[in-house]
């Protein structure tokens, strides 16, 4: 087994490889971003390395032979993205994390949250969303990198795990809501092998949320959209657009909130009025079955 301190050193710039197949899927995507392999300068790197070092030791070991880099680029298209290295056989040689330089260059950790919260929102919009992932002297690029790695972590150690339906794999390979773990929490395979929400934790604006958009909601859908998510079990607006987006959100804020005690806000004002506050998913009863899922994940 790899050493943990391989993991926090293993970086660089992203491989020829891996840029030109993100940009092939970009391109499936229609997305227009064009990416890049990037050198990152010494500040950054430094950067990374606190927001590494200061992760949970028990949770580094969960990567331990599942995380195979984090590597440097631009013009992503998001803040970063995680794919799995596979042989010929099928076999899982592990995942690499691909972060966008440009994400991070210029942001705390609120301003970054903040950014990429607003991403699926009219620019245009009379009303504020604002988010707080770290309090005082704790909201630095350290702090914004660590959660977003969290975020990435949260879908490599989905990889090749049982209690999510295998993401690069066709739907017909899938099994039965019930076959997954997680899965069950919040979603569930319908008859045409889609992945929907269970009735009770879907709502009306869900399905138009769309992070790093071009096209935003408007005010009155990004009001509704959080207000309808306080009753789901959903820990962030990000986790409710589809299955593996949850988990990694779930395994991020668990860590963030619970494990190092960080604060997770939430607030939509204008200049004269404040419409939603929304403290961490994980002091709130609904977060009670992925707490439970959390801890036996953790406990294993």
């Amino acid at each position: 087994m790899m050493a943990q301190i391989d993991i926090i050193d293993r970086h660089g710039p992203a491989p020829a490889e891996l840029v030109r197949y993100v940009g092939m899927v970009n391109t499936a995507l229609q997305v227009e971003a064009i990416p890049g392999a990037a050198e990152a300068p010494p500040d950054f790197l430094r950067d990374m390395q606190t927001a590494m070092a200061h992760i949970p030791s028990s949770v580094l070991a969960m990567l331990d032979g599942a995380l195979l880099g984090v590597y440097f680029s631009t013009g992503l298209g998001s803040s970063a993205i995680t794919d799995v290295i596979v042989n010929h056989d099928g076999q899982i040689l592990g995942s690499v994390v691909m972060l966008d330089l440009d994400a991070f260059m210029d942001r705390t950790a609120n301003a970054w949250a903040t950014w990429k919260e607003n991403t699926p929102f009219s620019s245009s919009s009379q009303l504020r969303l604002e988010v707080e992932i770290a309090d005082g002297a704790d909201n630095t690029r350290a702090n914004a990198m660590q959660f977003l790695l969290l975020h990435e972590f949260g879908h490599v150690l989905t990889a090749g795990k049982q209690f999510l339906p295998i993401w690069w794999l066709p739907p017909e390979a899938m099994k039965q809501t019930g076959d997954y773990d997680f899965l069950r929490l919040g979603w569930q395979i319908d008859a045409d092998k889609r992945i929907v929400p269970k009735l009770e934790e879907d709502f009306a604006e869900r399905s138009g949320i769309f992070y790093y958009a071009t096209q935003g909601l408007d005010d009155a859908a990004m009001l509704s959209a959080y207000r309808a998510l306080q009753d789901t079990s959903f820990p962030s607006l990000y986790a409710s657009t589809n299955a593996f987006d949850d988990f990694a959100e779930t395994f991020a804020t668990y860590v963030h909130s619970v494990m190092l005690g960080k604060p997770a806000r939430v607030r939509i004002v204008s200049d004269d009025s404040v419409y939603l506050e929304r403290e961490s998913f994980w002091s709130s009863p609904r977060s009670g079955p992925k707490r439970a899922f959390m801890q036996a994940l953790l406990a294993a």
